[in-house]
């Protein structure tokens, strides 16, 4: 089973009261799957958080999650969110920064990214899973 980069969507749905992606976060940590997210997925997080209700509630249940879920460093992507970014160019294809970063991160770290966006379907490099519109396998 590989491992996960896991992108905002799926972090917003982990710390939804009810959770489904969390419950299965858990189930496969269990198998020693490891998960992990970074600074920009956090920060894009946080911009919907503070859009909320109760954003305290909201960070309460993101730090419960980082406590199973790594914090990955960015560092060495600066190269491949170059290679990522003239990639995309080529094809003609445009990428949020932060989406880029992560499929630089995935490609780095050879793992899965755990993430809804179709967009990443134009770097078959990368490899992706949604959670949010599957059952568990």
């Amino acid at each position: 089973m590989p491992d996960y980069l896991i992108d905002a969507n799926h972090v917003s749905a982990a710390i939804r009261r009810v959770s489904p992606v969390r419950d299965r976060i858990q189930q496969v940590l269990r198998k020693g799957v490891r998960f992990g997210t970074c600074v920009p997925v956090l920060c894009e997080v946080e911009a919907g958080i503070q859009q909320t209700a109760d954003p305290e509630t909201y960070r309460r249940r993101l730090r419960h999650l980082l406590n199973r879920v790594r914090q990955w460093p960015l560092d060495p992507l600066p190269r491949t969110f170059g290679e990522v970014f003239l990639e995309l160019r080529r094809q003609g294809r445009v990428l949020s920064h932060v989406d880029m970063m992560l499929a630089a991160q995935a490609l780095i770290m050879k793992v899965t990214l755990l993430t809804a966006d179709r967009d990443f379907e134009a770097l078959p490099d990368i490899r992706t899973e949604n959670w949010l519109s599957s059952s568990p396998s």
